[in-house]
């Protein structure tokens, strides 16, 4: 039976973590464009898929230019 968890970073709902059968790892299902690269990867466990979720989310983000103002 298959599992999911959600993936979340800020309040922000980017995607979901879902098993592979026999343990084999979990792929990431991409809900947000900034997260399109990652659309299918495998990773080992649920925190590596929220990790590299997470980098690549606070990556892609826009600083404000009155951001880069101050």
């Amino acid at each position: 039976m298959q599992d999911s968890r959600i993936i979340e970073v800020d309040g922000v709902f980017l995607g979901a973590a879902v098993s592979l059968p026999d343990g084999q790892g979990w792929r990431v299902v991409a809900a947000d464009e900034r997260l399109a690269r990652l659309n299918g990867t495998i990773t080992d466990s649920v925190q590596d898929a929220r990790r590299v979720a997470r980098q690549l989310y606070l990556a892609t983000r826009q600083v404000s230019v009155f951001a880069k103002a101050s």
